[in-house]
C-alpha cells in the first residue's frame, strides 16, 4: 500500500488593521464609560480578544480590567441571556 502525503491545511486568519483608539487619544479605559466598554463586548457578554478589537496589549490588559470593575459595580452584566 502505497502511502498518500499529509495534507497541509492553510488556516485563514481574519487580519485586523491594529490601531488603538486609546492610544490615538491618550486616554485609558474606564469602568464608568460603560457606553464604551460595551463596544468591546460579545453579544454573549464575552470580552473580545485583542486580534479582533485591535487595541495594543497595554490597553486590552487595562480594558478588561474595567470591563471586570463595571460588572463587579452592576454597570454591566456578568452574562447575556438570549432571547
Amino acid at each position: 500500500m502505497a502511502r498518500s502525503k499529509p495534507v497541509r491545511r492553510i488556516r485563514k486568519r481574519i487580519i485586523r488593521i491594529k490601531n488603538c483608539p486609546y492610544c490615538k487619544l491618550k486616554s485609558e479605559p474606564d469602568y464608568k464609560d460603560t457606553e464604551n466598554l460595551k463596544h468591546y463586548l460579545s453579544e454573549r457578554g464575552k470580552i473580545l480578544p485583542r486580534s479582533l478589537t485591535g487595541i495594543c496589549q497595554k490597553h486590552q490588559l487595562r480594558l478588561s480590567r474595567s470591563i471586570k470593575q463595571a460588572r463587579f459595580m452592576a454597570f454591566l452584566p456578568f452574562i447575556v441571556k438570549p432571547s
